[in-house]
């Protein structure tokens, strides 16, 4: 199994992608979320020049964001700095869309056309290029230092969980990135991922296609317990309390998700009403503005009452060392090849030093030389 670092393109994540690379981590991952985040390609080009075999690519490159034309360009642009190690990570941008106000993310059938422009114009071929009401057929014209080799072409997974998005990810994609939603990181998540990859790989041989050693990819929150420490400690909740506030941020945006939510955070949003919506100062059809200011990097003013212990132990890997590679040996078996790890930026290199010192042993993953 190999391991990944996501990063929220912060000033300096691509030293913290070259310290990961000198500590056993195989891959980084750079989101595409405008509002919260740096741009992810700029980033990714600083972190080629820092890395020298670390792979680089987008989680997630979201469609909308950027055209098809400008996210062909870019990822050209890096792979010429760092050949045949870029990767192109693309999803439906549920909290990438939201602090833009919108609330539903992208439809699968618009992500898998995004995914075969890119894929044309990275190989040289035409495509029809829409703004609006006008269709254009365009092809990259930029020099042939910047085409991408057609024999090692950048692969693309897509972050796929539910059916119709995991039918989408066999259809165009080359791999797959999943969160196991509606699976608990620490109980079930082997048979949540057996089940997802079996799908995929049903809807690749629908469309003539083979993904039966297709790279995954599974992103996650990790935080390695200390001798008799509680799994809702201040520590652990300073790093994985991020991950378990994304339900809630999903509900202020749209409450009509509620009823959708499991219970133990149903069961918490009155709290999150009175301990946080209640402290912004702003309209309620703008908090989309405020609620995810936090996301992936650190809890908000009041959150951490709002959270529970089955919370966090339900969203995160959460628990001794041995307990956490228990199920990180399930997932390798069940057909995972990389985990990837969020972590909070100011706790990054922390968080690698545990995983290399703490889990990768247990994992019979030697330390590089």
């Amino acid at each position: 199994m190999e391991f990944g670092l996501g990063l929220m393109n912060y000033p300096g994540c691509w030293d913290d992608a070259a310290f990961a690379e000198q500590h056993g981590f195989s891959t980084a991952g750079f989101v595409d979320s405008p509002i919260l985040s740096g741009d992810p390609f700029v980033c990714m080009a600083l972190a080629a020049k820092a890395t020298s075999t670390m792979r680089l690519g987008t989680l997630l490159s979201i469609p909308g964001l950027r055209s098809p034309v400008a996210s062909a360009s870019a990822i050209a642009t890096v792979n010429h700095l760092a050949p045949g190690r870029v990767f192109f990570g693309v999803g439906t941008g549920f909290t990438a869309r939201q602090p833009l106000g919108f609330q539903r993310p992208i439809a699968v059938s618009k992500v898998c056309d995004y995914v075969r422009q890119v894929r044309d114009l990275l190989a040289g071929r035409e495509i029809v290029h829409r703004v609006g009401d006008h269709e254009r057929h365009v092809r990259l014209k930029y020099g042939e230092k910047l085409r991408v080799d057609p024999e090692n072409p950048v692969p693309v997974y897509l972050a796929a969980d539910g059916p119709q998005a995991l039918r989408g990810a066999g259809e165009v994609a080359d791999g797959l990135i999943t969160a196991l939603q509606g699976g608990s990181p620490m109980d079930n998540a082997s048979s949540v991922f057996t089940d997802g990859l079996a799908a995929l790989r049903r809807a690749a041989a629908e469309n003539g296609r083979d993904l039966d050693d297709a790279y995954t990819m599974y992103t996650a929150f990790v935080c390695v317990l200390e001798p008799g420490e509680s799994a809702f400690s201040p520590r652990v909740l300073e790093h994985v309390g991020p991950v378990g506030m994304t339900p809630f941020h999903y509900y202020a945006c749209n409450p009509a998700m509620a009823e959708y939510l499991p219970p133990a955070v149903r069961d918490r949003i009155e709290i999150y009403e009175k301990e946080v919506l209640a402290r912004f100062d702003v309209p309620r059809d703008r908090l989309y503005q405020e609620v995810h200011a936090g996301h992936l990097s650190h809890l908000l003013d009041g959150e951490a009452a709002v959270l529970t212990e089955e919370i966090v132990r339900s969203v995160s890997l959460t628990g001794t060392a041995e307990e956490i590679a228990t199920q990180l040996r399930a997932l390798e078996s069940a057909g995972l090849k990389n985990v990837t790890f969020w972590i909070p930026p100011r706790l990054t290199r922390e968080v690698v030093l545990s995983i290399e010192e703490r889990i990768m042993p247990l994992l019979g993953i030697s330390a590089p030389a």
